[in-house]
């Protein structure tokens, strides 16, 4: 019974960040001080894959999730100094399968617990500005550049979702209350408002023609909720972190590199966390494959692991940006 309980809990990926896409990023996670001078705008389009185990701690074995998310935003080049952007979560889905075990018939297998499935959509928008007062660079974009940026998140619902755990089944969204099963059934409500969060940065850029890093300091705070509406499903940032990423251009059209986010949030910050034992802890970096010719455009891989265990679970990041 405490299994099943705890299996009926709400996960995430994508709500109220801080600093990481709604400003343009060259490497996921980081925000960049630099602002495009290919084009006037960057379009970034994400998705995120995730598998992991979640050990059981006894002879039952143990039990499985997987998690997908697919999310889209765009910077805004004004002028020259200036950079106004958005992000938003457009699908979020979460599976969790127990394991199965003897039944008392025989040559059967039922499930130890019950499987939990949950999707939303159209949540966690998040808009963005930065100001660049300080740049050194060629016509091609290299040298240095440093820009401070506010961020702000609505506390708004999801507009539309719905959840199963066994064979309840219930939904809700943003013009509707939550209905179907009794809440017993679901003990973290992914249809409530979410915290209002607001985030400031201080971000530093290097180009070369073969390197590209970025720094930011950045204070953001993603408090939990109010104790009536239950801890916060997503989770919670509260300080002063760093984030850093560099990558290394091996040919023209592929670069290897790597993020770091310390006690900051990651950014696939707003999933919603699975609140049972063993389950993923905070990331902190993240391994990274860059694809294509353009330095402010390509396809960004990112591989993490969510429990610090590798064999265990994994996180696979895939971000599109496209500069216009």
């Amino acid at each position: 019974m405490k299994r099943s309980f705890g299996l009926a809990v709400t996960l995430g990926v994508l709500a109220p960040v801080a600093a990481s896409a709604q400003f343009s990023s060259d490497i996921p996670g980081v925000p960049r001080a630099a602002i495009s001078i290919r084009g006037g705008k960057q379009s970034r389009l994400e998705w995120a894959f995730t598998g992991y185990k979640i050990p059981n701690g006894s002879a039952a074995g143990d039990s499985l999730a997987e998690g997908l998310r697919f999310g889209f935003g765009s910077s805004y080049r004004i002028k020259n100094q200036f950079e106004l952007g958005y992000d938003i979560t457009l699908i979020d889905a979460h599976a969790v399968q127990p394991p199965s075990v003897k039944d008392a018939t025989p040559g059967t297998t039922a499930p130890a617990s019950k499987s939990y499935l949950r999707g939303l959509a159209a949540y966690g928008l998040r808009i963005g500005g930065k100001y660049r007062p300080i740049a050194s660079l060629d016509p091609d974009g290299n040298g240095y550049e440093v820009a401070f940026g506010a961020a702000y998140q609505p506390a708004l619902k999801p507009l539309y979702g719905i959840e199963r755990h066994g064979d309840s089944t219930r939904q809700g969204g943003q013009f509707a209350t939550s209905k179907g099963a009794q809440s017993t059934f679901f003990p973290t409500n992914p249809f409530t408002k979410l915290s209002g969060t607001t985030d400031l940065a201080a971000m530093g850029s290097y180009r070369t023609r073969r390197i590209i890093a970025d720094a930011a300091l950045v204070a953001e705070r993603v408090a939990d909720r109010d104790a009536a509406l239950g801890p916060s499903p997503v989770g919670v940032f509260d300080g002063v972190s760093l984030r850093a990423g560099a990558a290394y251009r091996l040919t023209a059209g592929f670069a290897v590199g790597a993020a770091y986010w310390g006690t900051g949030s990651p950014p696939w910050r707003d999933e919603y966390r699975l609140v049972v034992p063993g389950t993923p802890k905070k990331d902190q970096y993240a391994f990274l494959l860059q694809f294509g010719s353009d330095r402010e455009a390509g396809i960004d891989l990112m591989y993490t692991t969510p429990t610090g265990k590798y064999l265990e679970s994994g996180r696979l990041y895939i971000r599109a940006r496209s500069t216009r």
